[in-house]
């Protein structure tokens, strides 16, 4: 059984990850903004049998993750999750009608965001003696990707690839092995019903992958079929 840290994991991909590892035996802290509004997380957490527990999380602020460090404590980590994102939608971030807020938004809590957990839970992670950090990231954040984009989220994910690849160089002589992690397009809030995969069939794939994670893959960026994907 692992200690499995989720952020973002009110909804969506999130909270099948939460309730799927939950399930396979494993210990999730499940992390959210606001966890009075997510009904359905603390609803899986009372069946989960003390498996699941909720835990405020805003990434977008370093308060907040400290302040979610500190309730945890030094509990070691296994795997960090880092899932939370947000989407502007496409109209605000095309040539011609960039909403630059929306985009600091977007870096701030897909770029900033991932490191500052990371930075506030290493210790946590170091003390598992066999960290994992899986950062969800996405395909457009590839240079291979050749379809129109929306430029703060994909500038957002790329940030978030080097940060993380760069991660990987650091702390990889410690242990800790470093994953960016494609899960596919989910039928989610954020990409609507359009998308290929329903959340707890993408779930189940993307647990597949992470369960099996060894220190050689670190620094890699897969798929959530487990293949490598290319930058």
């Amino acid at each position: 059984m692992a200690t499995i840290l989720i952020t973002g994991a009110a909804r969506g991909l999130g909270y099948e990850l939460a309730r799927q590892l939950a399930g396979r035996g494993h210990r999730v802290l499940a992390t959210c903004r606001d966890p009075r509004r997510a009904d359905t997380l603390r609803a899986a957490a009372d069946a989960s049998g003390g498996t699941l527990t909720v835990h405020a999380m805003d990434v977008g602020s370093t308060e907040s993750v400290k302040a979610c460090r500190a309730e945890i404590g030094d509990m070691p980590v296994d795997i960090l999750v880092n899932n939370a994102g947000v989407w502007g939608g496409l109209p605000g971030q095309v040539l011609g009608s960039m909403d630059y807020d929306n985009w600091a938004h977007e870096l701030n809590i897909m770029l900033m965001g991932p490191f500052r957990v990371v930075e506030s839970f290493l210790p946590n992670i170091l003390a598992s003696g066999a960290g994992r950090i899986v950062s969800i990231t996405s395909q457009t954040a590839a240079h291979s990707y050749d379809h129109v984009v929306g430029y703060a989220y994909a500038s957002a994910k790329a940030g978030t690839n080097r940060v993380m690849t760069a991660l990987a160089q650091e702390l990889g002589c410690k242990g800790v092995t470093v994953v960016l992690l494609h899960p596919g397009w989910i039928r989610t809030e954020m990409a609507g019903a359009v998308a290929d995969l329903e959340p707890d069939e993408a779930a189940a794939m993307n647990i597949a992958v992470i369960e099996g994670l060894t220190p050689a893959d670190n620094g890699k960026f897969l798929k959530w079929t487990g293949d490598e994907h290319a930058w």
